[in-house]
């Protein structure tokens, strides 16, 4: 459900972090520490590409990463004060805030862009579901219930002739997915980048469910916690630029941020070879957020509306 561009990119023995060059500081006592977290995959990777860049450093502040399982994790975290942001998708956070979670939404992350379509249900090659009715009866894994794979698919399934009551949707971690499609314990799962990618010789699409919310649209954004946003305005906005800088940095610099999910998420180099990227936005508006907004308040995963302005901090 990432956005990434089609292109492909040689990845040699040269794009190890050491060759990288990556931008590094040595004074890093004097910077003000700031905890984030996302989820170890592209789609939520610029927690990682923000601290191996030195773009953060450089605008003062010290990261201190964290991976979490989910979205969901992410925002429970800095909702509960052991973070002070992170990236997450955008129905499984403003789910969180429309809860009661004292979150504010700060700046855009991944971008989805239909004609770069580079997540989808995926199902065995041997499978013998053809197309989307063939899931009627069937059970179907997605990354956490509550976001946006589940919202697009609960949009994307009644589109296609198929009753949301006749599929199963369960939690499942996507890396375990083409594993649990083998065993039979499930019949298709949402897949991403990397795991795209690393299962391309295993599994084929039966579609993308995102296609449904719009062709262009913010998947994942950046959270923080209301409280310290509110505490400091000027930190705040000199955290909303590294964030774009950050952005247009790792657009750039595909061979350097592939390096880095090798590295921390222990992926295997061979099967991640040009493997799709995503486009990082570089900017936050209303528009980019509302579709799935929209998608999510009509699969009712909100019990009404919500208004994307709303929920983006005024600094």
């Amino acid at each position: 459900m990432a956005v990434r561009s089609r292109s492909t990119f040689l990845f040699t023995a040269g794009a190890t972090l050491g060759a990288a060059a990556l931008p590094r500081t040595t004074y890093a006592q004097t910077l003000q520490k700031v905890r984030i977290a996302g989820v170890i995959s592209d789609l939520f990777g610029e927690p990682w590409y923000a601290k191996e860049s030195g773009i953060f450093a450089r605008a003062g502040f010290d990261l201190e990463v964290s991976p979490m399982i989910n979205a969901g994790a992410v925002a429970a975290a800095i909702g509960g004060g052991s973070l002070e942001m992170g990236t997450g998708d955008l129905v499984s956070g403003v789910r969180a805030i429309e809860a009661g979670v004292p979150l504010t939404v700060i700046a855009g992350s991944a971008m989805q862009i239909s004609a770069e379509n580079s997540s989808f249900l995926a199902v065995l090659k041997d499978s013998p579901l053809r197309g989307p009715k063939d899931l009627t009866g069937k059970t179907l894994a997605v990354p956490t219930l509550v976001g946006l794979a589940t919202s697009s698919i609960r949009a994307w399934l009644p589109l296609n002739g198929v009753p949301l009551e006749s599929v199963k949707i369960i939690e499942f971690p996507q890396s375990g997915m083409v594993a649990a499609m083998q065993k039979g314990s499930i019949d298709c799962g949402f897949l991403s980048e990397p795991f795209i990618n690393m299962a391309r010789n295993d599994v084929r699409s039966l579609g993308d469910p995102l296609d449904a919310i719009a062709k262009e649209f913010l998947v994942s954004v950046w959270y923080a916690s209301k409280s310290w946003i509110d505490a400091d305005h000027a930190r705040a906005r000199k955290i909303v630029a590294a964030i774009y800088d950050t952005a247009r940095w790792a657009n750039t610099h595909h061979a350097e941020t592939l390096a880095i999910l090798i590295r921390d998420a222990k992926l295997d180099t061979d099967k991640v070879q040009g493997m799709g990227r995503v486009t990082f936005a570089t900017t936050l508006t209303p528009a980019m957020m509302q579709p799935v907004l929209n998608t999510a308040t009509g699969a009712k995963i909100f019990d009404h509306p919500v208004d994307a302005s709303s929920l983006i901090a005024k600094i």
